[in-house]
């Protein structure tokens, strides 16, 4: 089924915020098990009980997945941006 790979898709569970993880924010490129994805979200998950007591909160962090020829295209603008700056 190739549409269902062009579909966003739940990456990992952080405790992180995501003010914290500037690399995760929206619209920024994540490797995640082998494959190349754009950050399409973060969803606030309920709190985890802790067993000494407290608790902890959670974070999802959701993307779609970037084809070939798109991740060839943002990697030649970025090396653009770079080379520009100097």
């Amino acid at each position: 089924m190739p549409w269902l790979s062009k579909r966003e898709r739940a990456l990992f569970i952080t405790a992180d915020p995501p003010f914290q993880r500037p690399e995760w924010a929206v619209g920024q490129l994540v490797d995640h098990q082998g494959r190349v994805y754009r950050v399409t979200r973060w969803v606030e998950l309920r709190p985890v009980r802790l067993e000494r007591g407290g608790s902890v909160r959670q974070w999802e962090v959701w993307g779609r997945p970037l084809s070939g020829r798109r991740l060839r295209k943002e990697l030649s603008g970025a090396a653009e941006r770079m080379l520009s700056e100097e």
